[in-house]
């Protein structure tokens, strides 16, 4: 049986929150999401895009392995 933590995506989330890089959601009503990116300890961002529930999922997912794969 393969482990599924060792799945890319889930490598660079890891990844991530070792290196205290944090993406989440912020609601701005029941359907609609913008995403924060809190960058190792420094004033979050908030995206300027809105996204749906499965959308902004999707995009902290792609926004990890980003990360994961510009690291040093």
């Amino acid at each position: 049986m393969n482990n599924h933590l060792q799945h890319k995506p889930h490598i660079a989330q890891s990844y991530c929150f070792k290196e205290n890089i944090l993406i989440y959601p912020v609601p701005l009503n029941k359907k609609s999401y913008k995403l924060e990116v809190s960058y190792k300890g420094c004033k979050p961002k908030v995206s300027e895009n809105i996204y749906s529930k499965d959308g902004a999922r999707d995009k902290i997912w792609e926004m990890y392995e980003y990360f994961y794969d510009k690291r040093e």
